[in-house]
């Protein structure tokens, strides 16, 4: 019976035997080597596969911490971190990291550890077990994987990608971005009318889909929806096939888009730009950088007699006139090709008249923007063949002026010569006027007065009227000659200028007419009034003039008032007067009465020497006060003005210059 017994237990030794050797068959086709650790002990039993990927010295044992070390530093604390909470039984106690670790031969590896902790009733780990692979293949293609990804995920080209059907599965941050589309929208959410007009996608369907199935690329224009704004893009797309690695069979597509806003818009600024140098009036040319001409504008053809842009097409050098080739060799190519630009000016030649254009002319060379690399020359050239004209024109223009300046010197040389002779004779007159003509009038008023006396009994009425009427008009006439000797020496003498305070000008006036005044019963207001620039007795002539004026023309049951009132003026209100010198101060002075006032149709007239408003009957006078007014107000680099109306009084405004 024993012997039996024993038969029949050697089948189930022999089948653990085999499942064990299975297991092992197991673990070394997958690469997996077995670990075993005592936590209490701190010791860990391991097998030769562990030790192969460690790369741990011979033995089978060793200790906890001594394990630790073969891990990468960096990873260590992680490593030290993860089997410190599985033994603490965390995620019950479950083990799954990956890490690196450098094996004898300095070879980094990437391992995955996998272990369970087993514990006791009271919760202490007793044993904990696992397995470790070498998983460095894996991570170096998630890695690539990854890295992919990150490229793709950070172009500046809209990337994606669809299923068989075409539906979207994959759409990159520019992709979104572009069509407007969150980022944590989920893209395969979106039906195909939130990205093609209708329109749109069947043609995606009907042609596009077809040709890639048939495994070829398929590039073009294709048009997206915005998907909040519903504006529709143009995209220039490379579309290209996506094949299961594993049967070559087609899985789906992928296509890589480009905006083509932008490079529409800048061929519609090319557009306005070409627009622009077509319609210049300027020669515009472009060339390569050896000076091969490509193209020249109308207005250049036209300039130089180039009948087409075929007939422009020829070296630069061949626009110049034979004596300016030197110089586009040895300065405009050299200054050109160091500094890249040169302007000057430079004579291009007529192509079917040999006529040399004389031009001011600016080349310069042309970068791409975005490679840096020269693209050749431009070149822009203003005729300067009516500008030259001009300025020969204005040269002679000028001389013409100097010679008409020279002779109007001469004249005007000549002009002060007479004038001098005029004012010796007017100094003469006004001797003559004041003796000669004076002392018959004196002879006259003497003897008729004598006479009036003498004879007033023996003559009848008549008589003693008309010696009156002889009397008045000897009066009259001696008033005439005085004012018009006044009148005739004013005359500007800016070198008896002096600083003239207008207040003791007033009260000098007011006691010359102060018996006048109180004739009138007269109110005289004036408040401190500025100083100006001038001639005392002219100024006191002046005031005294239009204060007797403003009291002569008085209403006849009114009491006369007048007021005298100065301001300073702004330089604005300077400016604005045309005559009146910018940069000068002025003073302006009012002179306002209450009087009978006159026709504001006569403000100038009122003026003019021996102009009167009234008969003489009326209002004695000669008729020149205001024009001697006029007459020294002018002379002191002045203006004088009257306001009025009939029976309203009147005002004059006198604007001297200040004393500064």
């Amino acid at each position: 019976m024993e012997q039996k017994h024993n038969n029949e237990a050697r089948p189930v030794e022999r089948y653990r035997e085999d499942d064990q050797e299975w297991m092992r068959f197991a673990l070394r086709s997958a690469g997996l080597g077995t670990w075993d650790m005592d936590p209490i002990n701190r010791c860990i039993v391991y097998d030769d596969r562990c030790r192969e990927l460690y790369g741990f010295p011979e033995g089978d044992v060793m200790s906890y911490e001594s394990l630790l070390t073969y891990a990468h530093p960096e990873d260590k604390p992680m490593v030290a971190t993860a089997m410190e909470r599985a033994l603490a039984n965390e995620n019950g106690g479950r083990y799954d990291f990956e890490f690196r670790v450098t094996a004898a031969d300095n070879r980094l590896r990437w391992l995955r550890c996998i272990g369970q902790a087993y514990f006791n009733e009271a919760g202490v780990a007793y044993r904990f077990a696992g397995t470790i692979q070498d998983v460095s293949r894996q991570s170096k293609s998630r890695e690539k994987k990854v890295m992919l990804f990150s490229l793709v995920e950070s172009s500046s080209d809209f990337i994606a990608a669809a299923d068989y059907e075409g539906r979207i599965f994959y759409m990159n941050s520019s992709g979104r971005k572009l069509l407007g589309i969150p980022q944590d929208l989920d893209i395969t959410l979106l039906g195909e009318v939130d990205l093609y007009n209708p329109d749109y996608h069947d043609f995606i369907a009907k042609e596009v889909l077809p040709q890639l199935r048939t495994g070829h690329k398929w590039t073009g224009t294709v048009y997206l929806r915005h998907y909040d704004s519903k504006e529709i893009i143009p995209f220039h797309a490379d579309f290209s096939i996506i094949k299961d690695p594993r049967n070559n069979s087609f899985i789906g597509h992928g296509a890589a888009l480009r905006d083509l806003r932008p490079e529409l818009e800048a061929k519609k600024e090319q557009q306005k730009l070409l627009a622009l140098l077509e319609n210049s009036r300027d020669f515009v040319s472009l060339s390569d950088e050896a000076g091969n001409v490509s193209y020249v504008n109308a207005a250049g053809q036209k300039l130089l007699g180039l009948d087409s842009l075929m007939d422009a097409r020829r070296h630069n050098s061949e626009y110049l006139m034979p004596g300016e080739i030197d110089r586009l060799k040895n300065e405009i190519n050299v200054e050109l090709f160091n500094r890249g630009q040169w302007s000057g000016e430079i004579q291009y030649r007529h192509f079917k008249t040999g006529e040399a254009i004389p031009v001011f002319g600016t080349t310069m060379l042309v970068y791409d923007p975005l490679t840096g690399v020269s693209q050749g020359r431009a070149s822009i050239a203003r005729d300067l063949r009516e500008e030259k004209a001009l300025r020969q024109r204005m040269i002679d223009n000028e001389q013409e002026l100097e010679r008409l300046v020279e002779l109007r010197t001469d004249e005007l040389k000549k002009a002060n010569i007479d004038l001098n002779i005029v004012n010796q004779n007017l100094e003469q007159f006004a001797y003559v006027a004041s003796h000669d003509l004076q002392e018959p009038l004196r002879k006259i008023n003497m003897f008729s007065a004598l006479m009036q006396d003498k004879y007033a009994n023996e003559l009848n009425e008549t008589g003693v009227r008309n010696l009156g009427i002889i009397r008045n008009a000897a009066t009259r006439m001696t008033t005439l000659i005085q004012d018009l000797l006044a009148f005739s020496r004013v005359s500007r003498q800016d070198h008896l200028f002096e600083r003239i305070d207008l207040v003791q000008v007033m009260e000098q006036v007011l006691t010359d007419l102060e018996v006048l005044i109180q004739q009138k019963n007269a109110t005289i207001n004036y408040d401190s009034l500025c100083c100006i620039k001038g001639i005392p007795l002219h100024m006191t002539q002046l005031f005294q003039n239009l204060l007797s004026n403003a009291l002569k023309f008085s209403k006849a049951d009114v009491a006369p008032v007048i007021r005298i009132t100065s301001r300073m003026m702004e330089p604005e209100e300077v400016g604005a007067n045309p005559q009146l010198q910018n940069g000068t101060t002025y003073c302006e002075i009012k002179v306002q009465d209450n009087g009978i006032g006159f026709d504001p149709t006569y403000a100038r007239k009122i003026f003019v020497i021996f102009q009167r408003l009234h008969g003489r009957g009326e209002y004695e006078g000669s008729g020149i006060g205001l024009a001697l007014c006029q007459k020294i107000v002018t002379a002191h680099h002045g203006v004088i003005y009257a306001e009025s109306e009939e029976k309203q009084g009147a005002a004059f405004t006198v604007i001297l210059p200040a004393y500064t």
